[in-house]
């Protein structure tokens, strides 16, 4: 029984994304190319980038006939590409499902949502008085991270975004500052971002002014976060 679960626990696991589970019946995404899409990206996390037709089929209920059918569909609208690159080693050309294109869906389907009123009165509440202060757009703060990075933010940079406003409770004038922060010591990335939030709630840091001393403070002696 031990090397059993053994076995089952070296199978390791797919990495998902809890967004694109959350929105992808509001992209209109049907069950089935949900699934479809899950079992590419788990192929492509165990190394193969462009699984068979018959790969595929053992393990999803699908016919064949189906299968075709979805993959087509997910092409021709434009959720998944192949492409095309050349082995540096061996000089073959391979092809590779290319998922990005769902990402870049996924984005725009959650910039959508939170342009919605009744989405942005949720999110925002609590926060309405400082993020008043910096800008009257409801989404300022995700627009600041886009230009703080330089391009648009991934679905895991979003939702973590979002997890440090609703679910972490941190201000977005707070969250700001510690993206002002990172830029300062050229530390432009979300888990860096992350660290520094954590640190300050550790510290029962709660206001700018706070923040900024203790930064500072931080500076001055040169010690990693």
């Amino acid at each position: 029984m031990d090397s059993q679960i053994l076995q089952l626990l070296q199978e390791g696991a797919t990495s998902v994304s809890n967004l694109l589970l959350k929105m992808y019946k509001r992209m209109s995404l049907a069950d089935d190319e949900m699934m479809l899409l899950i079992h590419l990206l788990s192929f492509q996390q165990e190394g193969n980038r462009f699984p068979t037709l018959t790969e595929l089929e053992e393990r999803m209920s699908m016919s064949n006939m189906r299968l075709i059918q979805s993959l087509q569909k997910l092409l021709k609208e434009e959720w998944i590409s192949i492409d095309e690159f050349v082995d540096p080693q061996t000089g073959m050309r391979h092809e590779q499902y290319n998922l990005t294109p769902l990402y870049r869906k996924l984005y725009q389907t959650w910039r959508e949502q939170l342009a919605a009123p009744q989405v942005m009165e949720t999110i925002h509440e609590p926060f309405r008085q400082s993020a008043a202060a910096l800008d009257d757009e409801p989404i300022a703060i995700y627009s600041r991270f886009e230009q703080a990075f330089g391009r648009p933010l991934s679905p895991f940079e979003l939702e973590s975004i979002h997890m440090w406003t609703g679910q972490d409770g941190y201000s977005e004038e707070l969250i700001l500052t510690a993206l002002r922060e990172a830029a300062t010591v050229g530390k432009l990335h979300i888990r860096y971002i992350d660290r520094i939030l954590l640190e300050w709630q550790k510290q029962q840091i709660t206001s700018v002014e706070q923040a900024r001393l203790y930064s500072m403070n931080f500076r001055r002696n040169r010690q990693p976060l």
